[in-house]
């Protein structure tokens, strides 16, 4: 059986999302056991086969600095991390917040050894329906050029094993395509990649060319990941707004709305964070997967789909395999 760890408490939402994403998931899995960690009068309804309620009375809130985490050791998300690393589960879902939940992995979970800083990783759709991995979008706020060497390493290993690419295009995100481009860290980072020859580097790429899918993986340090990320989700948004204002202005555009409705569901499915999963925090022993704060029960089994994969696709073993060669 493979084994979860599941905070309840630390989202947006509350409690009864998760709750019904636990429900609905492990309905669909017979092969999976979850440790829900909350307070269980808010769980009563979890109390049926293969879910295991944990007792955790405590939360962290979304602006909780290091001290804060680590005096909250009893608090739902920090002891869902904890039973991971302790080896009681597989891997850890929470829709807490990223900062809280990132400290709360560096303090009570170990890094796979030889990896110096662990990152967010975020899979982005693009115009040819590949998918881009971003890698930091947020874990961090600023890197060396050896960190992001370590990023690039660890997107490559990911995108091989789990994506099946076999030879995934990594880019490194900067101001400019000309290898001079950006600052020293930058230009530093760009030799690294350039000289290694066990990945494909094909060069620097723009902010604006991230979304076409030439490049598998896109490397970045994590103050301009976030900044790219949230770029892209708010481009998305304000679009599909445009279009449904534009569509209602006139009796002859919402005749013409009934004919392209479906296309338009489909293009709003294609950039919707709830199908996408979660993003992961790679360079833990376990798989970490970070839900959006605001999931509902959609969004979060699709987050709790994405540790299940990894678990069962052994992806931290891979990782560290491919780490070593």
């Amino acid at each position: 059986m493979y084994k979860l760890s599941i905070d309840a408490m630390s989202g947006d939402l509350g409690s009864s999302i998760v709750v019904d994403a636990c429900l609905s998931f492990i309905k669909s899995h017979d092969d999976v056991e979850l440790y829900v960690t909350g307070k269980p009068e808010e769980l009563e309804k979890l109390n049926v086969e293969h879910i295991h309620i944990v007792e955790a009375r405590d939360t962290i809130p979304m602006d909780a600095g290091i001290m804060s985490v680590r005096r909250k050791k009893d608090s739902s998300m920090v002891k869902a991390v904890t039973l991971a690393n302790e080896g009681t589960t597989d891997g850890v879902v929470s829709c807490g917040s990223t900062g809280a939940f990132y400290t709360s992995a560096m303090l009570f979970m170990k890094r796979i050894e030889g990896i110096e800083k662990s990152c967010l990783m975020a899979i982005l759709p693009t115009y040819n329906e590949k998918g881009v991995m971003l890698l930091d979008v947020g874990a961090n706020a600023e890197n060396t050029p050896e960190q992001l060497h370590d990023f690039a390493l660890m997107g490559h290993v990911y995108a091989k094993y789990m994506r099946g690419i076999t030879s995934p295009q990594i880019a490194l995100l900067n101001i400019g395509s000309e290898s001079k481009k950006g600052d020293e860290v930058h230009q530093k980072a760009y030799q690294l990649l350039a000289q290694d020859e066990s990945i494909h580097f094909i060069g620097n790429i723009e902010g604006r060319d991230i979304l076409d899918g030439d490049a598998d993986v896109v490397v970045s340090d994590g103050f301009s990941g976030n900044i790219a990320l949230k770029c892209c989700e708010g481009t998305a948004i304000t679009l599909m707004k445009l279009m449904k204002e534009s569509l209602m202005t006139s009796l002859k555009s919402k005749i013409g709305a009934l004919f392209v409705k479906d296309s338009l569901y489909a293009l709003k499915d294609r950039f919707d964070y709830k199908s996408v999963g979660g993003a992961l925090m790679m360079g833990f022993i376990k798989p970490v997967v970070k839900a959006h704060g605001a999931s509902d029960a959609k969004a979060f089994g699709n987050a709790m789909e994405l540790a299940y994969q990894m678990v069962k696709n052994d992806v931290v073993g891979k990782l560290k395999e491919g780490l070593k060669g």
